[in-house]
């Protein structure tokens, strides 16, 4: 008896007539898998916040969702592909991952046109197609402080070397990371490239016209390096620099400012602290660096491109940005500063809302190519362990420009709005 309703139950699903139908729409691939490396117990906050989008989704269309969560987004990906299995949507943390994986990406039959420059151009990788979706923006031209230990907000140069002459330890910084450790210098680096010679010389170093061993790119370095005063005035020292996780710099309590988005300062409450945007040193206004999350299509699935169409729509935009216990921005200027939650990150958000007059740049190393941007990481940590090596280092990285070429993306890396 059971042999015969096996037999039955066989026959009906190959004629299409078993399979119950998917809630709101039908069809085969009514389950999708997303790889995210948003840690449920290291990210918890992040991790909810997108949970929280992605559960309402599922409660509208009856669409089953997993979350595959690695911190090694690349690897895992690079690891599935390989073997035939790849999931049907993965976070890709920058551009240059986006079109790393161009070949592999699914185009997308999604609407961009609320989403602000320069997000809009480099989902598209400044084509007519849409290849990913740009889920998560991020602000990176802040500096955080403890307002009862940093007497005046560094808003300008000079109140930004300030902080660096205050007596111990002032300055909070993490280079460890769980996949690229490096990178949070490589962002004070590119900011104060931006703060000191502006948009032009940025997009020429990304091109690479603009060499690593030129006295612009070398003397931001040395700045950054003065500012840290070569360790000193980090918790820990050099050593402390490289082995502190860049999510426990701040809240360790040891040092009262730090730089990047809110997102990388760990902090579970702003309660105590504030941020100012990072000055110009140079008379104009600063641009402000960005970054984001961006999320692509592996998989013929059709319910993983209406997740993504979802993911794009400003309902969720709205939802994602609105959780309190996430520090998540969006590109989407349909939505609004109300949206947000009222404080610090509307305070933030202002900076992309539309009419905003500031320059937006997309963070250097999330635009390089990927061997530059790695080898970018590492010299960070080799500066910070010998100061000295800086001449060496920047030779080293001139020679690895020269054999990748430039960004790939580089004449996309900024709104150009002034």
């Amino acid at each position: 008896m059971r042999t015969a309703i096996v037999r039955l139950a066989r026959l009906l699903l190959a004629l299409g007539l078993g399979a119950a139908p998917a809630a709101c729409g039908g069809g085969p691939n009514t389950a999708v898998t997303i790889l995210i490396p948003w840690d449920p117990k290291t990210d918890s906050g992040e991790y909810n916040a997108f949970a929280a989008v992605i559960n309402r989704f599922k409660q509208e269309t009856g669409i089953e969702i997993t979350l595959q969560v690695t911190r090694g987004v690349t690897q895992q990906l690079d690891a599935d592909l390989a073997a035939g299995d790849p999931p049907d949507v993965a976070d890709l943390s920058s551009p240059g991952a986006v079109s790393q994986y161009r070949g592999r990406l699914r185009p997308l039959q999604v609407s961009l046109r609320h989403y602000a420059q320069p997000w809009h151009g480099l989902a598209m990788l400044g084509t007519g197609t849409v290849y990913a979706v740009p889920v998560k923006a991020d602000v990176q031209s802040l500096i955080w402080y403890s307002t009862g230990a940093v007497r005046s907000p560094p808003a300008s140069w000079a109140a930004l070397r300030s902080v660096s002459r205050q007596r111990g330890t002032p300055w909070c910084l993490g280079l460890a990371s769980g996949v690229v450790s490096g990178w949070p210098g490589a962002s004070w680096i590119a900011d104060i490239l931006m703060s000191r010679y502006q948009v032009g010389a940025y997009k020429a170093w990304l091109h690479g016209t603009l060499a690593w061993t030129s006295s612009q790119v070398s003397s931001a370095w040395q700045e950054w390096g003065a500012l840290m005063r070569y360790g000193a005035a980090v918790p820990g020292g050099v050593t402390g620099a490289l082995t502190t996780s860049f999510k426990q710099a701040m809240p360790s309590g040891r040092c009262a400012a730090e730089h990047g988005a809110l997102a990388a300062t760990g902090l579970t409450s702003t309660a105590g602290y504030s941020y100012a945007r990072f000055p110009s040193a140079s008379g104009a206004a600063s641009p402000a660096m960005v970054s984001g999350d961006f999320m692509g299509l592996f998989t013929d699935n059709p319910s993983a491109r209406r997740l993504l169409a979802y993911l794009a729509s400003k309902e969720a935009q709205a939802l994602w940005v609105g959780q309190a216990g996430g520090d998540a921005f969006s590109a989407d200027q349909a939505v609004r500063l109300a949206d947000y939650p009222q404080g610090v990150r509307r305070d933030i958000a202002r900076l992309l809302a539309p009419g905003a007059s500031t320059t937006l740049c997309f963070a250097a190393g999330d635009l390089m190519a990927p061997d530059v941007s790695a080898a970018f990481s590492q010299a960070v940590l080799e500066y910070v362990n010998n100061s000295h090596s800086l001449n060496d280092l920047l030779r080293s990285l001139q020679r690895t420009q020269r054999g990748a070429g430039p960004s790939p993306v580089w004449n996309l890396a900024c709104s150009g709005r002034s």
